[in-house]
């Protein structure tokens, strides 16, 4: 079906037209529902011992981050404490390894978290009077911080918080409830990836819990970089340099469009391509808070565009027989070269292009060749010598591979 580009996609409509073509036109017939769900009543307090219990999983892959301000914590406690309405949470309720219930947050993360941060004296509660009053307090903050009242603080764990459960459902059931919760609302592109049921998507959100969210000591690639990763665009960078890595050779532009149907895909990514995109982001971390090496993050910008982030992990990928030397040197000259060849470095057509063409005049036969960011000549960069030609050969031709497309 032709769908114009400029027009805004609704897979609601899409979903339903797609379920009435296929049945007899004087029949009326709705398939493929799910189970009727529960609706509950829980306490506030409730809700909070639930969370510190491990028994709330305000994270599955598919949530965003925590987005709401201070101000809108405030405003949500203010809600609760004057009777004002508060939307429903959705769960789905799975059993964990144990057999216990665990209840995952499908909606309601926001109002969840700004709960839990009130009642744990993270967030005060600002009256009208604009006087901060806190639920919590430690013993050297009680000169400090006027305690709410016995009363207030009984009142408001004791509100009654409305609460849908969906039991039993598939991990892509739980995505749909999600998406369909939240369209036609502010979710961003780079979360509606997320919101993706594949084996590519849960692996490369393992790959942002370990590598980007986590890392050596604990400090991953949003904390040692300087890089925008608000909202799911770390998930998209990501998902955008492995999409560039296995499609090699090709040179592949990781359009949002392109990289939905890539991560929708079926199969499960092969053994070894997991292995080198683990060592190459390994490398990039280890680049990226080694004194020594840090200069290819800062001598040019401190600041790295997303695009940038993407193919310094495809650089790394190509490059991943070199050494560290050359790997920073590399990394070095693309980001200067990228800023002589054009003015603002977004994700497009003409920078992806530009990146691409660097990263094939470094992988000469003959060794590497990069510019020399002093003279803006091209400087050798001897090959790292491999234990193992033989090996090198088969990891090479493996690289190269095919693989199989949705």
């Amino acid at each position: 079906m032709y769908q114009n580009p400029d027009k805004e996609y609704d897979e609601l409509e899409d979903d339903f037209d797609s379920e009435t073509e296929g049945a007899a036109s004087d029949a009326f017939k709705i398939i493929n529902c799910l189970a009727k769900p529960s609706a509950m009543i829980y306490k506030v307090q409730d809700l909070h011992s639930l969370i510190h219990q491990g028994h709330i999983d305000l994270n599955p892959a598919y949530q965003r981050d925590v987005v709401w301000s201070k101000t809108k914590q405030i405003g949500l406690i203010d809600s609760i404490f004057r009777n004002f309405y508060v939307p429903p949470v959705i769960f789905a309720v799975q059993r964990d390894d144990e057999g216990e219930e665990v209840r995952i947050c499908i909606d309601g993360k926001q109002r969840l978290t700004s709960i839990h941060k009130f009642i744990d004296g993270l967030v005060n509660r600002d009256s009208q009077r604009k006087k901060s009053f806190w639920y919590t307090r430690s013993d050297n903050q009680k000169a400090t911080r006027p305690e709410i009242p016995d009363f207030w603080k009984e009142k408001f764990a004791n509100t009654p918080i409305v609460c849908v459960e969906y039991y039993n459902v598939a991990s892509g059931t739980e995505r749909e409830i999600f998406q369909r919760v939240q369209l036609g609302m502010s979710l961003t592109a780079a979360e509606k990836l997320q919101a993706i049921s594949s084996p590519w998507v849960e692996w490369i959100s393992d790959l942002e819990a370990r590598h980007v969210r986590g890392g050596p000591n604990g400090r991953g690639l949003s904390e040692v970089l300087a890089w925008d990763t608000k909202r799911g665009r770390e998930f998209q960078c990501l998902a955008q340099l492995v999409y560039c890595c296995n499609g090699l050779p090709e040179r592949f532009l990781p359009t949002v469009q392109k990289l939905e149907r890539w991560l929708s895909r079926v199969d499960k990514p092969l053994p070894t391509f997991k292995q080198q995109m683990d060592e190459v982001l390994t490398e990039f971390g280890l680049l990226a808070t080694s004194p020594n090496f840090q200069q290819a993050f800062t001598q040019v910008d401190k600041q790295i565009a997303p695009v940038e982030f993407i193919y310094i992990g495809v650089l790394l990928h190509v490059l991943r027989h070199e050494s560290q030397e050359a790997h920073v040197k590399a990394i070095l000259s693309m980001r200067l070269h990228i800023r002589k060849q054009v003015h603002c470095i977004r994700n497009n057509t003409a920078v992806g292009k530009a990146l691409w063409a660097f990263i094939d005049s470094v992988t000469v036969p003959l060794g590497l060749k990069v510019l020399d960011h002093e003279n803006g000549h091209p400087m050798e960069i001897e090959p790292t010598s491999s234990a193992n030609p033989q090996r090198d050969h088969e990891d090479r031709d493996e690289y190269r591979h095919h693989p199989s497309r949705v």
